[in-house]
């Protein structure tokens, strides 16, 4: 079935949306809303002062490059087997981005405008979600203007498996009019598709339905190009795009055949500019800045979504024999000052033994040191300038 593209109006919380336009539709539509009120009723039992950790738990919180957060993790990388074909590398300065640390459980997200429907914080294990209990729409609070010639957008949001299916995600581009004129979707745990001014470019089943825990939907684009992703599984290449300048974004989630105890959860909003190229980098400022090298929280094991930029920095070695680097870590201010100059220097070691088995580079060819919190580049009074500030810095030596 088919929908069309749903105006943005600025209203209170509980306006819904209009979607079926034929009998057909509004047939269905009465029994999904007769299944949606049922299904409600069960998930306010769950729900209890917006908590739903009666459910299972999501995989620990990720982070970009070095966070501050105590050390005692497992160093190393994970298994990178299934990103060979995963070329998602996440913008350089951050822009927006909402881990809804701060938020107080059963409000609104703060960060965000809403649109219609019903969203409000629940937490679930120990990270804190938006949940939406009934369809609608929301949109970051992002700086005005047409977005950056490159970027990169990235949405965190949770299942519970391919027996429990219907929600519906999607991150939606619009323009100076708060129209929709782009979207990229996610529905029923299996199917994609990507539509621009209209017309739909890609359609593709996932590989395999995804399973319980936290997915990623992944967006990176510049002016003419469009690439999207599902956790490692890229769905859409789109070589040429004319005729599109979105200037913001907008995140619209439906429990389409919503079942009982299956709330609908978001958990982070990230949305970056992207940057100069490893050699324009090293050939300008003598260093590379990357944030596209990821952790879990506390610890020092390279996760695999960071496969790319580790190949494109072992090609960058490997193509330039008498390059030498210092691999150095730094994280935000968060956390005791000994723990976080431990870990930033387990994480520089973890990505030099990386680099030195995977690509061969010669291990005296590497050095690694710890930053901590000692050198930031941005301010550690925002979600985003802490992001900026975690990261991983290759300066030439």
């Amino acid at each position: 079935m088919r929908r069309r593209l749903i105006p943005v109006i600025a209203t209170s919380f509980c306006i819904a949306f209009a979607f079926a336009s034929t009998p057909a539709e509004a047939q269905f539509g009465k029994l999904k809303d007769k299944l949606k009120n049922k299904a409600k009723e069960e998930t306010d039992k769950v729900l209890q002062d917006g908590s739903v950790d009666t459910m299972k738990a999501p995989p620990p919180a990720q982070e970009s490059a070095a966070g501050g957060q105590p050390s005692g993790g497992t160093s190393g990388a994970e298994d990178m087997t299934l990103y060979t074909k995963y070329d998602f590398v996440p913008g350089d300065k951050v822009i927006f981005y909402d881990d809804l640390a701060n938020e107080e459980i059963g409000e609104f997200p703060s960060r965000w405008n809403l649109d219609n429907g019903v969203f409000e914080i629940a937490k679930q294990g120990n990270d804190r979600y938006i949940m939406c209990t009934n369809k609608g729409s929301i949109r970051p609070k992002v700086p005005p203007g047409a977005l950056p010639p490159k970027y990169t957008a990235e949405l965190e949001f949770y299942s519970k498996g391919p027996d429990l299916k219907g929600h519906w995600f999607s991150i939606y581009w619009l323009n100076e009019a708060n129209e929709q004129i782009g979207q990229f979707e996610v529905t029923d745990n299996h199917s994609t598709k990507l539509s621009i001014n209209g017309n739909d470019l890609a359609t593709k089943e996932l590989a395999e339905p995804l399973g319980a825990g936290i997915h990623t939907m992944r967006i990176m684009a510049t002016k003419t190009t469009i690439k999207c992703y599902v956790d490692n599984e890229r769905v859409a290449n789109v070589p040429a795009v004319e005729g599109f300048v979105p200037v913001g974004f907008q995140v619209y989630m439906d429990p389409w055949l919503d079942e009982a105890g299956n709330p609908m959860l978001m958990r982070s909003f990230r949305y970056a500019e992207g940057g100069k190229t490893l050699k324009e980098q090293l050939d300008e400022s003598g260093k590379i800045v990357t944030h596209g090298i990821l952790f879990d929280s506390g610890s020092a094991k390279i996760r695999a979504e960071s496969y790319k930029t580790l190949a494109d920095i072992g090609q960058l070695l490997a193509e330039n024999p008498a390059l030498r680097v210092s691999i150095e870590g730094h994280t935000d201010s968060d956390g005791a000052d000994d723990s976080n100059l431990k870990l930033s220097q387990d994480r520089s070691t973890s990505v030099k033994i990386y680099l030195a088995g995977t690509y061969k580079i010669e291990a005296g060819r590497l050095e690694t040191r710890g930053w901590g919190e000692g050198k930031p580049i941005d301010t550690n009074n925002t979600t985003e300038g802490k992001t900026n500030n975690r990261r991983v810095e290759l300066v030439k030596l």
